[in-house]
């Protein structure tokens, strides 16, 4: 996803345009355990790759995409949660 879907002009742009991104690292390094537990709290879901699109006042979550997309899907995704705030 990092290095094809993200980087897609359509996914980049409407990810520049309209979101902020924030990156919970739950697979390694020192923090790992601790951004489990929120990615948990927050999404209901252990899973690798997550993504969740939480308004930034409220923590509620807008939109949640699991595993892998292409771009079109995913573009599809950032579009639609954005259209939940």
């Amino acid at each position: 996803m990092e290095g094809k879907i993200l980087p897609a002009p359509a996914v980049a742009g409407e990810l520049k345009q309209h979101f902020v991104e924030a990156r919970l690292h739950c697979d390694l390094g020192p923090n790992a355990r601790a951004n489990k537990a929120i990615q948990q709290r927050l999404t209901g879901s252990i899973a690798l790759p997550i993504y969740a699109v939480v308004d930034p006042a409220t923590e509620e979550v807008l939109g949640l995409q699991e595993g892998l997309a292409f771009a079109d899907d995913f573009l599809a995704f950032l579009q639609g949660a954005r259209a939940e705030r």
